[in-house]
């Protein structure tokens, strides 16, 4: 097995380094967790990386972002977003992506926050640690596939398969719109081949395994992760920014449903 990961850890890294060629500082959404920390991590072998986080005082991927940023000893730049900016990115989200998926609307919504502050600071492109959680068992539903008597390995071929569309049709559509490329390490062929050949028990290792993801959290600590970010459980990016219960909320001042679809709705009439 650590054959295999020095295996990733080398193509990790050389993907990395032909994404952000010779550009001397680097944006990366980060999010605290595994994904993005080895992201920056090894975009510091070759550049100056930048932390970009969204999510107010009270978000899981705030307080995880600020401990991961000082194990990187990365700049860590917030975005804070008001009401009104979360309108407007929702509005923004619709027009450059349209309605028709309320999921992509609401991931969509909070990626628009996070390009447009990416944008304002002149940068043409920006990494992420995409990707990672399909190829290397990330979802809980992999789990939950166990706990049914199901295949979690066809379940995740068949997101991995879907992840190409999902992208086109949303991150690449949002930050495109900024004239901005969206780039992970993950999503390098190379990669996707080395994943295959690991078994599925290395990342997870059964109906009761919270965590998953466990190669990439090996590799995480192999580049310096505190635990909290080695043992931190995957939390969706609606959920760990905070921007979900945000949009309940204001649906809620609005008088209606506190609910994502309910605004939507309301947007509509």
């Amino acid at each position: 097995m650590s054959v295999i990961r020095d295996d990733l850890i080398e193509s990790l890294s050389e993907s990395v380094s032909n994404l952000i060629d010779t550009r001397e500082t680097v944006p990366v959404s980060f999010s605290g967790g595994v994904d993005s920390y080895i992201t920056a991590a090894l975009v510091k072998n070759y550049s100056t990386p930048i932390l970009y986080t969204i999510g107010n005082d009270d978000s899981k991927d705030l307080f995880y972002s600020k401990v991961a940023s000082e194990s990187l000893e990365s700049e860590l730049r917030i975005i804070n977003y008001s009401d009104k900016d979360m309108v407007e990115g929702i509005k923004k989200t619709i027009e450059i992506i349209g309605a028709e998926n309320r999921l992509d609307v609401l991931i969509g919504s909070t990626f628009y926050l996070i390009a447009k502050r990416i944008y304002q600071d002149d940068f043409d492109i920006c990494l992420s640690g995409q990707g990672a959680d399909e190829l290397f068992f990330g979802y809980d539903k992999y789990r939950r596939a166990l706990l049914d008597k199901k295949n979690p390995f066809e379940l995740r071929n068949k997101d991995v398969e879907e992840l190409s569309e999902i992208l086109n049709r949303r991150e690449y559509k949002i930050f495109g719109h900024f004239g901005i490329n969206f780039l992970s390490p993950f999503l390098d062929e190379k990669v996707r081949k080395i994943s295959n050949e690991i078994d599925i028990c290395e990342n997870l290792k059964g109906p009761d395994d919270n965590l998953r993801k466990h190669v990439l959290r090996d590799i995480a600590s192999s580049l310096g992760a505190p635990d909290e970010i080695i043992n931190r459980r995957k939390k969706a990016l609606q959920y760990g920014s905070g921007t979900l219960e945000e949009i309940r909320k204001i649906s809620k001042d609005k008088g209606i449903a506190p609910s994502l679809n309910a605004y939507l709705e309301s947007i509509k009439k």
